[in-house]
């Protein structure tokens, strides 16, 4: 029996290697790192008799947690040095004995003294699980184009973002932390509307919100009076007063109808300005709650932790639905630079299937969080 749980840990230990490599792009010795481990695994314990701390069973440290504080710290005191410097480290004593007994108290640390949140859900949950196979599907959709075309590739790239951002509030929520959640979901509401605009307003709308982010990036740049010149000569065209407010919005004004709404329908800001023109303006007030705790204060303790997961939920939904729909555009327009043309053509069908199970899944939300 003995002979076989080795087999099994053996076996174990070296999957978790080899998928730390892939994650990292770090390949080292397995021979230093199992003998870490050893190492480690004697240093928990006496760490945790040191602390008085009794588990209960199956809350220990398991066999991939350990190797993985182990990977990554190496991965940290290492990855800038050169091979044989980090080659140097691994057979320096004093490294390893710092390595042992760091990881050591940090496991013991972060596993068993911290105070564990309860969450309303958890990673394995239909609704997180199905938001996180919407974006998994669309990350993998997006990293089939290829080619030299600065609109595609930057629209790729915003796209990701967005995707990416989803998957870290789904984390939030995962983790119990819903008000945060909120607040990230606020930020992504922008882009959300960005991407609207740049996809929907005409081709060129591209270039002139890159030409615009210049604005953005000027301390430093060797261009920087050339572009404050031109930053000025932009304000007196367009009889802008606030500087500032063109900085961040002003690339809207060559949307069509907005120079001749401005003042009146339009303003160089969210509310009357971006999220306007993106066809937003009804999800103002969802926008204005999550920015209502983005500082501290009293709604951060008034409200439920459940309104905040349900309001994330729903939200997100909306803005998964109005990104893919942008994705299945893209997709359409730039087919022919793509890996996955197959994957292009059945994108709207497979995406609408996993926004049907997430709506099922909100009415589930729904009925066990009632309105009070």
């Amino acid at each position: 029996m003995t002979d076989i749980i080795d087999r099994m840990e053996k076996s174990i230990f070296e999957a978790q290697c080899a998928r730390l490599a892939r994650l990292t792009g770090h390949a080292y010795d397995l021979a230093f790192i199992g003998g870490m481990y050893t190492r480690v695994k004697e240093q928990y314990l006496e760490e945790l008799a040191r602390r008085k701390i009794r588990l209960r069973p199956l809350d220990g440290a398991r066999l991939d947690e350990i190797v993985g504080y182990i990977w990554y710290y190496h991965l940290f005191h290492t990855s800038h040095l050169s091979q044989e410097l980090a080659k140097k480290a691994e057979s320096d004593e004093s490294y390893r004995d710092a390595l042992v007994r760091d990881v050591a108290v940090r496991i013991v640390i972060n596993e068993h003294l911290n105070v564990n949140k309860i969450s309303n859900t958890s990673e394995y949950s239909p609704e997180i699980a199905t938001f996180n196979m919407a974006c998994s599907y669309s990350l993998f959709l997006l990293g089939g184009f290829k080619g030299a075309d600065a609109r595609m590739n930057g629209l790729n790239n915003l796209f990701k973002k967005s995707l990416v951002t989803i998957k870290s509030i789904l984390q939030l929520l995962a983790a119990g932390n819903s008000c945060d959640a909120v607040i990230l979901w606020r930020h992504l509401h922008e882009l959300e509307c960005v991407l609207i605009v740049l996809c929907t307003r005409g081709e060129e709308m591209f270039g002139h919100y890159v030409r615009h982010m210049e604005y953005l990036n000027m301390d430093g740049n060797p261009r920087a009076a050339q572009l404050q010149e031109r930053l000025a000569e932009e304000c007196k065209a367009f009889a802008v007063k606030e500087r500032n407010a063109f900085v961040n919005y002003g690339w809207l004004v060559y949307v069509e109808g907005f120079r001749e709404g401005f003042g009146k329908e339009y303003r160089l800001n969210f509310k009357d300005g971006l999220q306007k023109v993106a066809g937003q303006s009804a999800r103002h007030a969802a926008y204005a709650a999550a920015s209502k705790i983005l500082h501290p204060s009293a709604w951060v303790v008034a409200i439920r932790d459940d309104k905040f997961y349900k309001f994330v939920n729903f939200e997100l939904a909306k803005t998964l639905a109005n990104i893919a729909g942008l994705i299945g555009r893209y997709a359409a327009r730039y087919r022919g630079s793509s890996a996955r043309p197959a994957e292009c053509d059945g994108y709207a069908r497979t995406i609408a299937g996993y926004l049907g199970t997430i709506a099922r899944n909100n009415r589930v939300i729904a009925a066990k969080y009632p309105e009070n």
